[in-house]
Parts: structure tokens; sequence; C-alpha cells
């Protein structure tokens, strides 16, 4: 995922709010100013604690959801036939989940 990761923020295709999202979900929280003050002992810290869960969610689920192009591809980054479940697959697109079936 890291490979991915990287070639997903250099990718020019890929919006600029959506590689921000991360950067902005830091800076919130280490902002003084929050929706609810960080002295306020417990609810100060959760909302912090959502936003980086938030974002860290939506990073993740739009690197998994990212497919390089090749040079001569579609102008758009993500692919649209390929379901965004977070299933692990293969080149062809095939599920790579291992099978219910006994090995006899």
């Amino acid at each position: 995922m890291g490979t991915r990761f990287f070639q997903y923020v250099r990718d020019p295709k890929v919006g600029t709010w959506r590689k921000l999202a991360g950067l902005l979900a830091v800076l919130y929280f280490v902002s003084p100013v929050d929706a609810v003050p960080d002295f306020i002992p417990v609810f100060g810290w959760l909302d912090d604690l959502g936003v980086l869960s938030a974002a860290a969610l939506f990073m993740v689920r739009e690197v998994q959801r990212y497919r390089p192009s090749a040079p001569d591809a579609s102008p758009d980054a993500f692919s649209e036939d390929v379901p965004g479940d977070g299933v692990p697959r293969d080149e062809a697109g095939r599920p790579r989940v291992p099978t219910l079936r006994r090995h006899s």
C-alpha cells in the first residue's frame, strides 16, 4: 500500500484536495482552534480523534480505490469498473480471498 500511496500523491490527475485531506486533519489536530476546545477533558480530544479517524479512513479508501493509469489509458485515475469494496484483487480483477472448501 505504501508504493500505491506515493503513486497516488504524485499523480497529477488526482485532485489536490484529495491529497491534502490527511494533512489538513493533522493541522486541525495541532491547531489551538477546535470545534470543542482541548482543555475540556475527554470531549476536547474526541473531536480531534474523530477528525483524524475520518481522514485516515478517507485516505485508506482513496488509495485502495486508486488505480495508476498507463500512459495511453483514460484520464480518470479511478477505475469505475472495479468495485471499491476493499477486497484485495489480482491483476485480472479477481478477488484474492481464501476459499472455504476443505482440502482432502
